[in-house]
This record gives C-alpha cells, structure tokens and sequence, in this order.
C-alpha cells in the first residue's frame, strides 16, 4: 500500500505551530527544504520519511502526521460548529490553536449543554466516536424540572419513541441519581436524543452535562472552557 502523502505547509505548519498562512510565507521564501532541496511549492506532496529542513531544524512528515485529539469541558452557550450566526463556537475557544486548521467537533452538544467533547484533526477517529454502529457509550447527568419515577428505569431500556422521530430510539440506561437527577447512557447520539428520551416520559431537562465517553471521564480538573491534550492511553479509553 502506498504511503500517505502529505501537503508541504501542513507539515510546517504542525512541526513548528504556526498558522498554514505562516507556513505558506516561508516555503514561498525559499526557507524550507525537502530532501536537501529547497521547494518553494506550499502544496508540494511528501511521503512519511521525507527529510525536512527550517531554520536548521530537521524533521521528517511522520513526525507532524500525528493527529491530535483534545479533551474540552463546553461552556453553556457554544456551538459545536466552526462558524455561527448567533453564537459563540468551540473553534473560537482554540483560536490559540491556529497551527490547527483541521480541528473539529467529533460529535455536537447542543448549545445549552455543558460538559465532554472531543475537539480533533482526526476524521477517523470522529466516526469512531458517533457512528451508531461502534456502540460508543456516552454518559450525560440531567437535572430534569419534576421527579423521575422508578419506572422511567425500564421504559428508558425498553427503546422509547418520541412522536416527532420516525423510528424509536435505542436502549438507554438511567440511573435515578436523586428526586429531580439521572445518569442517563446512550449510544446513538441523536438530535437531542437524552432530552426527548424524558420529554416520552413527561418530563422536562432543565440541565445537561455529559460527563463520560466510553470508559473515559470528563477531568474535573478542567474548567469549563478549558481543555487538554489526550494520551494514547485516554484515547482508547473512550472504545472500550
């Protein structure tokens, strides 16, 4: 199987955290040299063991092909999406991450809802995580407006149907956490699915955070907005 190719400014840009426009201007001024030769060419294509050359710095393209996978607990009043109208977006909160071109939301969390999400440059990885078939399991606590009843255990497991969805909804677990709390865990991932799961029940979701995905918890040490870097060990975490 042939290598992966990769575009010359993507390279640069990831080795040395710069912006790609940044990474244009110094491949087009004849700073950069592949395999001994300068290219002036930003779309010109390597292999993974190309012999890069900045500013006597080398590297080679499979030192910058590692894709990067972050943590973010989501404020309140963000979108998961790059650009937006009438909110703010999670690509705002990484605005410092500008070497990062390819970051995006693998999955979305409504706007009112908090907590958990994956912020990556990796494509497959994002499938990995929302596909319905990977039974990827997320975990969401809902303070909901009345009490939930004992009932509303099983009525979550037996695959509820809500009346403005076609066909019903997965098995889903609760756990009654107090009067007016549940855990509640999912593995579709649908249009506001955790919400319209207690609107068939008779009841309203005040609050939504997801805490979990796979076997992968939400640092409490992160403050909402604030994110980290993942380990090859978190990563995966969220698929076992």
């Amino acid at each position: 199987m042939a290598s992966k190719l990769l575009r010359l400014d993507k390279a640069v840009s990831h080795s040395f955290e710069v912006s790609r426009k940044e990474a244009v201007f110094l491949i087009r001024d004849g700073a950069v040299s592949v395999a001994g030769e300068i290219v002036c060419d930003p779309a010109f294509k390597i292999s993974a063991d190309t012999p890069l050359e900045l500013d006597g710095n080398e590297f080679t393209a499979q030192e910058t092909m590692r894709k990067r996978v972050f943590m973010l607990n989501k404020p309140q009043g963000y979108v998961c999406a790059d650009r937006d109208n009438r909110y703010l977006t999670v690509s705002s909160i990484f605005s410092g991450e500008s070497h990062y071109l390819d970051l995006h939301c693998a999955g979305r969390l409504d706007v009112d809802t908090t907590g958990f999400v994956i912020v990556t440059d990796d494509g497959d990885l994002s499938h990995r995580i929302t596909s319905p078939r990977a039974n990827v399991e997320k975990v969401y606590i809902a303070c909901v407006k009345n009490p939930i009843e004992e009932r509303c255990i099983e009525r979550f497991l037996s695959g509820l149907k809500h009346p403005e969805e076609d066909k019903p909804y997965k098995s889903a677990k609760l756990e009654i956490i107090s009067e007016k709390v549940g855990k509640v865990t999912v593995t579709e991932g649908r249009y506001h699915e955790v919400k319209r799961l207690f609107e068939c029940v008779g009841n309203e979701v005040l609050e939504l955070k997801r805490v979990k995905i796979g076997a992968l918890d939400l640092d409490e040490s992160l403050q909402e907005g604030e994110y980290r870097e993942l380990s090859e060990e978190e990563i995966a975490l969220m698929f076992k």
